[in-house]
């Protein structure tokens, strides 16, 4: 998919400008999204509905576009998932681990003198 669409220099239309498939990679998901539906209403556009009908090149076009772009959207959105999940795990194993320091002061302080001499080293 992203091999034919360098071979044939393929250009989006968008807000900012004339993009190529690799400036895809730049633009924020809100973005993509809405140029996702652009590329998927001009696709359905761009032919009649037909099991008979070949596709002209222009609509194979317009479909590859779509499915470049949804597939850069879907990329994006599941990394955003997965920084979003390892953030909140991290963030989870912190409070445990600080928890665990305080529990570890509570025990030393309750060790008497003599215990805690042996303990250095």
């Amino acid at each position: 998919m992203f091999k034919e669409a360098s071979r044939l220099k393929l250009r989006y239309e968008s807000s900012m400008g004339l993009l190529s498939t690799e400036q895809l990679w730049d633009l924020s998901i809100d973005q993509l999204d809405k140029l996702a539906i652009k590329l998927e209403e001009e696709w359905k556009k761009s032919g009649k509905k037909s099991f008979v009908e070949k596709r002209t090149k222009k609509d194979k076009i317009a479909k590859l576009k779509f499915n470049i772009t949804l597939d850069i959207l879907q990329t994006k959105v599941d990394e955003r998932e997965r920084l979003a999940e390892a953030a909140e795990i991290k963030a989870h194993n912190q409070k445990i681990s600080s928890l665990i320091a305080e529990k570890q002061d509570e025990e030393l302080k309750g060790k008497s003198l003599k215990e805690l001499e042996k303990m250095l080293k």
